[in-house]
C-alpha cells in the first residue's frame, strides 16, 4: 500500500513539474521544435501547448516512475515497426504490379 502509494505522489510531482516547464517554455523554444517536426496535419493552427504538454509530462512522469517499463516498450515498438517494414518490403518486391 505504501509503495503504491510513494510511486503515485512521486508520479504526480514528476507530472506537476514536467508540464509547467514545458508550458513555461512553450514559447521559447518547444512550440518552435513541434511547429518543425509535426507534419501538417498533424497541427491544428491553435494553441497546441494544452495538448502537447500533457502528453510530454504523462511519458516523462511515467519514464521517472517506470524507466524500465518505458524502455522495452520503446523496443518491442521498434521491433515491430522493423519488421512490418522488412514484410511491407518482401510483400511488395512479390506482387506484380502491372
Amino acid at each position: 500500500m505504501t509503495l503504491t502509494l510513494t510511486l503515485t505522489l512521486i508520479w504526480l510531482i514528476s507530472f506537476a513539474i514536467i508540464l509547467f516547464l514545458s508550458l513555461k517554455r512553450w514559447e521559447h523554444g518547444l512550440g518552435g521544435v513541434f511547429e518543425k517536426k509535426l507534419p501538417e496535419v498533424l497541427r491544428t493552427g491553435t494553441d497546441e501547448r494544452w495538448v502537447w504538454c500533457p502528453a510530454l509530462a504523462v511519458l516523462g512522469a511515467t519514464f521517472v516512475v517506470r524507466p524500465v517499463d518505458v524502455l522495452l516498450t520503446l523496443i518491442v515498438i521498434a521491433l515491430v515497426i522493423t519488421i512490418g517494414g522488412k514484410l511491407v518490403c518482401w510483400a511488395m518486391s512479390k506482387a506484380k504490379l502491372h
